[in-house]
């Protein structure tokens, strides 16, 4: 074709040809692949092969080395497959659903397999219901010639069959210890509802759940299971039980027992009654009497434990708060106070309740420890600074204490329980992750977080809780003040992209069209912030084409949140349950301190004083209080779990309290308030 042309316009055409290959080797455009498509590493095009003019020079690769942001792509859908495709064979898949990849490793999930798909970049999907999907392949196994009825019947039939009755999933179970399968055991096991069981039937399981935690060398889990099976035992075979768990306890260490000692479950009781019947003390028994007043030990007629039941418990529960009602943290303090008084006129009606406040401001070393040394006090709450926490525990008081601030309690040679209950910024990292990882398996988590010591913690704390879940970091990036852009551009890679735009173009000498492409390797958006700046950068992030990726905003939360919908669309914000408004905010409405930057710490006091109870007299430790689902954890501390404001992309408003996750025989959930 170029022999046909004029001979002086021979050189233009051949140099637009190679500025136009090269244009389109290193210019990459942002263009949505189908679903279907598996991410492979970005190649060049090679371009055809040409002969070398004399006058031509060998093309000079301009690009500079970039970051592989595409390791470890989001997973975007998760599809369970029948029972007939997880055994390799081949299936007609109706309309919309996501065609599988044989060739892709997928790792198992738990006991059941299950495929994902991996997406260099995001497409916009719509979930799929799994029980449609499943029911068009039964129908396309099935004659097309066959009456609608006559499927129906096929489908239901199927799924009557594979709704095991309680009895059924029992003998499974039992089956599955003797085969030495634990593992399938326990996933049995828990997916029978509890609800439904019988006490004989509760017993039974919890039996064979204690013998497959055995059989997975986990003794104390097993014995856990054992001493909750007491409750529904009969007299007969009460007794025997009972002694056999204790023989158990006394095998193990002291540090151990002791720290079995803290909870309130079956099994704290008898580590705690067995402390007892080695070093008696009538204090320690009416705390013992207290806490567990319905233990089934009670009840078991053991003659080395009647010294249990031959003491009647005081009338009342004697607590001690130290708080800072004056100086510097004296709104702080009163406020929590508030929050106290309040549950304390409350519970006082179902409890024996004699609180006495002390303003730690007018306290002494000396005072305060004596404090934990006296007979006149039985539980403790506070203090708030942490340095005074520190001092009373290394004190080692005589009675509980649940603490005010966030103390790890390993660090301390204790010999009472110690508990922490805190409004600290990483209950609310950790929550946000666990929210997270409810949504996708093995999250990858982008961080943004203010330039201070408290959104570094908050950085910390949710990778450390990524580690926990089995999820992994997209980076932790500082929001510079008067600039938050940079951090965000250079998180996303646009300034990657940028870059690589500018140095073609001056190779080129051309100005280039040029879209930008994005990192797609990211889950979630994590950004730590308070509610001013928020409001600037969610749209920043949509700027810089975020898309549909989800962005969970920790510190974010302001009362007029309808009002700037707008800007936080597809957005969840972590707040608490007190900010989404209770009936203790409701009912404390007239008080100054409720309102405002202290009332979550009236809330914190109203949840200080109902734990306090639960821990005093046996109660739950999972409650839902004012700052969030609290657990107790192993670790001593109290976790809160947030609830959630969703802002939708139509500017949608949901608010959603956090509900834990169902588990068998769990009495922390099962009981909870």
């Amino acid at each position: 074709m170029l022999l046909r042309v004029k001979p002086a316009r021979k050189p233009t055409m051949r140099t637009s040809a190679l500025v136009g290959l090269v244009f389109i080797a290193g210019c990459q455009q942002q263009v949505k692949p189908p679903v279907v498509e598996i991410p492979r590493a970005e190649q060049t095009p090679k371009a055809p092969e040409m002969p070398v003019q004399p006058d031509e020079q060998p093309q000079i690769d301009v690009l500079p080395k970039q970051i592989d942001w595409n390791r470890g792509s989001r997973e975007i859908a998760r599809t369970e497959v029948s029972q007939t495709g997880r055994n390799g064979s081949q299936t007609s898949q109706p309309e919309g659903v996501i065609s599988q990849n044989p060739s892709t490793t997928i790792e198992p999930n738990e006991s059941e397999s299950s495929e994902a798909i991996a997406l260099a970049v995001l497409p916009s999907i719509k979930p799929i219901d799994e029980t449609q999907a499943i029911a068009a392949q039964l129908t396309t196994s099935t004659d097309i010639r066959q009456p609608e009825s006559d499927r129906a019947a096929i489908t239901t039939e199927r799924a009557d069959q594979n709704q095991l009755t309680v009895d059924d999933s029992v003998r499974t179970a039992a089956n599955e210890l003797a085969d030495n399968e634990p593992e399938l055991a326990i996933l049995t096991i828990n997916a029978i509802d509890s609800k439904s069981l019988s006490s004989p039937q509760r017993a039974e399981v919890l039996r064979m759940k204690g013998e497959a935690y055995r059989q997975l060398n986990m003794s104390i889990a097993a014995l856990r299971f054992d001493a909750e099976r007491l409750r529904y035992l009969d007299d007969q075979t009460l007794s025997t039980a009972t002694r056999s768990i204790l023989e158990a306890l006394a095998e193990l260490p002291d540090r151990l027992r002791q720290d079995l000692s803290a909870g309130t479950d079956p099994l704290a009781g008898l580590a705690h009654a067995l402390s007892l019947r080695m070093a008696p003390s009538e204090d320690a028994i009416w705390q013992w009497l207290r806490k567990y007043r319905t233990h089934p030990l009670l009840r078991a007629e053991l003659p080395e434990y009647s010294f249990l039941t031959s003491v009647n418990p005081p009338k009342d529960f004697h607590v001690t708060v130290l708080l800072p009602l004056s100086g510097d943290l004296g709104n702080a303090g009163r406020a929590i106070r508030d929050g106290m008084l309040y549950e304390y006129q409350r519970q006082q009606s179902d409890f024996g309740i004699a609180l006495r406040i002390l303003d730690t401001e007018k306290l002494s070393n000396t005072e305060m420890i004596a404090i934990g040394q006296s007979t006149e006090t039985e539980f403790i709450i506070g203090p708030l600074q942490k340095d005074k926490v520190v001092g009373l525990l290394e004190s080692k008081p005589r009675v509980p204490v649940l603490a005010l601030n966030r103390v790890k309690a390993d660090a301390l040679d204790l010999s009472t329980p110690f508990y922490s209950l805190s409004l600290a910024i990483e209950d609310d990292a950790q929550s946000t992750i666990n929210h997270v990882a409810r949504e996708v398996d093995r999250p990858r988590v982008l961080v943004f977080h203010t330039d201070s010591p408290l959104g570094e913690r908050a950085a910390n704390a949710i990778q450390s809780q990524l580690t926990t879940v089995g999820g992994t970091s997209g980076g932790q990036f500082a929001l510079d003040s008067k600039k938050p852009e940079t951090a965000i551009t250079a998180a996303f890679g646009v300034t990657d992209s940028d870059n690589r735009r500018r140095q073609l173009s001056k190779a080129l000498g051309l100005r280039l069209e040029h879209t930008t492409r994005i990192r797609q390797d990211m889950t979630a958006v994590v950004v730590h912030t308070d509610p001013k700046r928020a409001q600037q950068i969610r749209p920043l992030l949509d700027f810089y084409y975020l898309d549909e990726t989800p962005v969970y905003l920790i510190g974010a939360y302001r009362p007029d949140i309808n009002e700037i919908a707008e800007d936080l669309r597809n957005s969840q914000l972590m707040v608490t349950p007190w900010d989404l408004g209770t009936d203790e905010k409701q009912m404390l409405a007239d008080r100054t301190n409720a309102q405002g930057v202290f009332g979550s710490l009236v809330g914190i006091g109203i949840d200080a004083v109902r734990m306090a109870m639960q821990l005093g007299f046996g109660g739950s430790t999972s409650i839902r209080g004012q700052t969030g689902y609290l657990t107790l954890g192993p670790d001593s501390m109290i976790h809160r779990q947030l609830s959630t404001i969703r802002i939708t992309n139509t500017e949608q408003v949901i608010a959603t309290d956090w509900e834990p996750a169902p588990s068998l025989l769990n009495p922390e959930l099962l009981h909870a308030n």
